[in-house]
């Protein structure tokens, strides 16, 4: 590994996503105390302790995901025990794709719930309303059994040690055993949980399975003669771009500008680089301006939907599953969601670019968040931390048992029907199975799409060819007060200065003064902030 264990998998409370609630959460959530660094480095992590009934066809690494090209034929039931009370339990969650049916009309929400022994009560939001709707809950008070928060959510230590239960006891070291699938998350995903000295939630995780890189519609492209892009460079990444953009027939190459790619081709950090205790943030690279003039080049050439600058995250995904657009910037996860959005067309075909240089040689990707969000379970709730947790664990049994089987793809016949020993979702299994099960709690991803083999070979593919060149957030793990309370307002205003910059609104070099701006608005802070947490950690 290229990094310390303390720094690996990037993301986390820093993730450079840009995400504004707008909506105060509620008063009284700030820590009463500095979150002390030294105490949150001090806590026993729950003992990693990996499943090991299940082997993969495509072996991982401690990066690189394993990879599977069917599912097994007899799937190993590994819960014995309904994790449920049979009292209701409540949540609250995020939904990617459309809204599902309620549980009245949605045969697979019944069979969760009796194979819980307990009635699952969901409230949902799609992902653009999901953060408005929870800092709207927090604020009034009222809130579910169990709660998925978001990593960018203002000030959670004080949220969490107000509003919910400390699991410290129940996970901490080997006490994690008792909740096996719990225990099989590797450790490094549960330092994003730990707040005040404690551990308040189980992790959602994500790193690898979150890495972004270029995604491409194959079969666009091998319908103009197109196999295996690999462009060496920035030009040839633009040409190849010229090449599938076609406006008249309301075609375009981008979903939204690659600035990302750009700057990982440029070598730019991903979100913070420390280097001898001291930090650096993306924002000041001296590639910034380069990687913007580059951008600026691509807007220009009409090569990205001129709707990108207005549309929301789930227009983008349209354009992509309906052929408008050829590229997006997305994940391993997200590549997975989009053979899931077209089960109906046979040549529908995905597959990801790898990073050059600029001028040449290997870019620098950049390593995924470490979660996708923090669960944690209401002080006020009436069910047992014990419950709670064997919930999370039933939803966290990895790929090959039974219990994943179900979850992923709910009841043979009506959910979906076996290709030889691959469950294949039907439409019915798509609309009634997407109720966020896995934001409650997951395994880490594995790599796989039924009846496709070729899909977890490209994947793991892509993730050998990149695994040792990721780039990792060097300030997860580590908690900043101003980064908390500024991080949303801080990266809206930049983004709006890049998105002024790449359209021709404002020259490039008005970067330094926004740069500066964002230093003095609470950049600086938040260094100091962060150099103190990783000296505070040094050695722990």
């Amino acid at each position: 590994m290229p990094v310390s264990r303390r720094s690996f998998l990037g993301g986390g409370l820093a993730a450079a996503a840009v995400a504004v609630t707008g909506t105060p959460l509620l008063a009284g959530c700030a820590s009463d105390k500095k979150n002390a660094a030294a105490a949150n480095a001090a806590v026993k992590l729950p003992t990693y302790t990996k499943y090991g009934e299940i082997k993969p066809d495509l072996p991982g690494t401690d990066v690189v995901l394993d990879g599977f090209l069917k599912y097994p034929a007899n799937p190993v039931k590994a819960i014995t025990e309904v994790p449920g009370d049979g009292k209701p339990i409540t949540f609250m969650t995020n939904i990617p794709g459309a809204i599902p049916p309620a549980a009245d009309q949605n045969q697979f929400w019944q069979e969760v719930n009796k194979r819980l022994g307990s009635e699952l009560q969901i409230s949902m939001a799609s992902n653009d309303e999901y953060k408005d709707k929870f800092a709207t809950r927090i604020a009034g008070g009222d809130l579910p059994d169990i709660l998925n928060i978001p990593t960018d959510t203002p000030q959670i230590p004080g949220l969490v040690k107000s509003k919910c239960m400390d699991l410290t006891e129940h996970l901490s070291g080997d006490a994690a055993k008792k909740y096996p699938f719990l225990a099989n998350i590797p450790s490094e995903y549960w330092k994003g949980c730990v707040f005040n000295g404690a551990i308040y939630g189980v992790p959602v995780p994500r790193g690898m399975s979150r890495t972004s890189l270029a995604l491409y519609r194959e079969d666009l492209l091998a319908a103009k003669g197109i196999k295996n892009p690999a462009p060496k460079n920035f030009q040839e990444f633009f040409d190849l771009a010229k090449e599938l953009t076609a406006p008249k027939q309301n075609k375009w190459a981008w979903t939204r500008v690659p600035i990302s790619t750009i700057r990982m081709m440029l070598g730019i950090p991903n979100v913070w680089k420390q280097d001898g205790g001291k930090f650096s943030s993306m924002y000041e690279h001296e590639a910034q301006q380069q990687a913007l003039e580059a951008a600026r080049k691509m807007v220009a050439a009409g090569v990205i939907n001129p709707d990108a600058f207005n549309d929301k995250a789930s227009a983008r995904k349209q354009w992509f599953n309906g052929g408008i657009a050829a590229f997006d910037y997305d994940s391993f996860v997200a590549w997975n969601q989009y053979y899931a959005d077209n089960t109906g067309d046979p040549n529908f075909g995905v597959n990801m670019l790898d990073v050059p240089g600029f001028d040449g040689g290997e870019g620098k990707p950049w390593m995924g968040s470490a979660l996708n969000n923090v669960t944690s379970f209401s002080k006020d709730s009436k069910h047992s931390a014990e419950t709670l947790l064997k919930v999370a664990n039933w939803m966290a049994a990895p790929f090959g048992t039974e219990e994943y089987l179900f979850r992923k793809y709910g009841v043979a016949g009506r959910h979906y029907t076996l290709q030889g020993t691959d469950p294949v979702p039907t439409k019915v299994g798509t609309v009634e199975t997407g109720i966020g099960l896995q934001y409650i709690s997951d395994s880490t991803l594995a790599l796989y799409w039924a009846g496709k083999p070729d899909v977890p070979q490209k994947q793991h593919a892509i993730q050998q060819k990149v695994a040792d060149r990721l780039v990792y957030d060097a300030s997860y793990g580590l908690y900043s007060d101003t980064l908390s309370k500024k991080q949303a307002q801080l990266n809206k205003t930049m983004l709006d200065l890049e998105n002024q910059i790449v359209q021709g609104k404002k020259p490039v070099s008005a970067w330094a003064a926004g740069v500066q701006d964002w230093k003095s608005a609470g950049g600086d802070k938040i260094r100091t902030e962060l150099e103190q947490a990783h000296a505070d950690t040094a050695g722990k």
